[in-house]
């Protein structure tokens, strides 16, 4: 069998195989439950490589988080960079 280039780091595409390694589901899952998976806003293989767009599949993982990196909520506001004390 051919090695699966897509695996190494420096590929910004993925096979099918790296996007089940992705979201952590074996092959066999990955591919049965495919079609449920676009339902939801999976990305679809790029029509031109045959292959997933790694940043595409992150940026869905990300989309589906329920808690939000780095967010402070100070008075009802919500600062993402930083807190200001003179307001406390």
């Amino acid at each position: 069998m051919a090695e699966d280039h897509t695996m190494s780091k420096i590929s910004l595409n993925g096979s099918v195989k790296w996007a089940a390694a992705r979201i952590g589901w074996s092959l066999n899952s990955f591919k049965q439950k495919r079609e449920v998976l676009e339902t939801n806003g999976f990305p679809k293989v790029d029509r031109i490589t045959n292959l997933y767009v790694k940043a595409d599949i992150d940026a869905w993982i990300n989309r589906r988080r329920q808690v939000a990196d780095n967010i402070i909520a100070i008075g009802g506001a919500v600062n993402t960079t930083e807190v200001n004390l003179d307001a406390i």
